[in-house]
């Protein structure tokens, strides 16, 4: 399989005199749905897409409540999903500390061996504008993670 991209130029924000640099950003196709993996899953398993939907929606249930008591989710190969905090207002002493200062929280996700393995051995392709994706859709933005133009 092939990660499409497209080159953006990006100025670095502590730098706003110096020229525009380019990076490349990855480009989507398009977005596969539950019900669309489970079709496929069923099509070469003996699960219906039935079972396989119900059981993907307990999963997520379970794993909301594994998160929300503070602990960590492995999905064996594909990674682990865990909690983190940001703080909000920091205090000269522990003392000071309430769960007030805490500002919000996040889900982080780690890649596990899998995905690891996958992103060392993908390949890249320009994305060209007009391009048809399987669907015959030209996929829109779709999205990507912009490199850091302070590195």
């Amino acid at each position: 399989m092939m990660q499409s991209y497209v080159i953006v130029a990006r100025k670095n924000p502590t730098k706003p005199t110096e020229a525009p640099k380019y990076y490349a950003l990855a480009r989507s196709g398009r977005t596969a749905s539950v019900k669309e993996v489970c079709r496929r899953i069923s099509e070469r398993s003996s699960y219906s897409k039935g079972e396989l939907e119900g059981a993907i929606g307990e999963f997520l249930l379970e794993m909301y409540n594994v998160l929300q008591e503070g602990n960590i989710v492995q999905l064996g190969d594909l990674g682990n999903f865990r909690m983190s905090i940001i703080n909000g207002t920091a205090t000269e002493t522990e003392k000071e500390f309430k769960s007030s200062c805490i500002k919000k929280c996040k889900v982080l996700f780690y890649p596990g061996s899998d995905l690891r393995k996958l992103c060392k051995t993908m390949d890249y392709g320009l994305y060209r504008t007009g391009e048809k994706t399987d669907e015959g859709e030209d996929p829109g933005d779709g999205g990507g993670e912009a490199p850091d133009p302070t590195l």
